[in-house]
């Protein structure tokens, strides 16, 4: 497949990491965060000392919520870098859908990570460290086209040759052999592809 250069950054891996993450940032939120609705009820505005006792409560909750902001950023990169899915059209000659990847992904890292407790400042740590640790994997395997919250968002993960080479297609649409796409090159093997309108 002859198509031009690879536009994602490692920058936005790095995003695209995150947004995989979106899940777990959630589930953190919903366990930890600590509100007392009495506070609020009838003052304009917090005292400083209310307000610094809420941010070191939620300490935790508050940097998912800084993640889940950081993602949809990366997410609205990602939607523009697709947007120009004009190389091609390729043939699409052989066709294998992988949506069980975002599965696999899913019960793999996000799902044991919901079970670390986050009691302790060490307990907190420890997953930070795992977290680091699995987003080097995810970065330097190239596995972001494996990403759950893409799942969620209407993306498909389909294994493809065309042209004699294999390749991943990653695409909002269904896709069956003989279909032509047009596709923008993220990686050197994956792609994004949207049906092309001529061949």
């Amino acid at each position: 497949m002859n198509v031009a250069s690879i536009r994602m950054s490692r920058l936005v891996k790095v995003g695209m990491y995150l947004l995989s993450l979106w899940l777990l940032f959630v589930l953190v939120i919903v366990n930890k965060a600590v509100i007392d609705v009495n506070i609020c009820l009838g003052c304009s505005l917090l005292p400083w000392s209310e307000l610094s006792k809420i941010v070191k409560e939620n300490l935790l909750p508050l940097v998912c919520v800084a993640m889940l902001a950081a993602s949809a950023v990366f997410y609205m990169v990602f939607v523009r870098i697709i947007s120009g899915a004009k190389d091609g059209p390729i043939k699409v000659e052989e066709l294998e859908d992988k949506n069980a990847e975002h599965l696999v992904f899913l019960a793999t890292y996000i799902i044991p990570l919901v079970g670390f407790s986050l009691d302790s400042p060490r307990q907190m740590i420890n997953l930070g460290i795992t977290l680091l640790l699995l987003g080097a994997i995810y970065i330097k395997t190239d596995l972001f086209y494996a990403n759950p919250t893409l799942s969620l968002l209407g993306f498909k993960i389909f294994n493809i040759r065309s042209q004699g080479s294999a390749a991943i297609l990653i695409s909002k649409e269904e896709l069956e052999a003989g279909d032509s796409v047009n596709v923008v090159r993220l990686d050197k093997k994956i792609f994004f592809a949207r049906k092309a309108t001529r061949v």
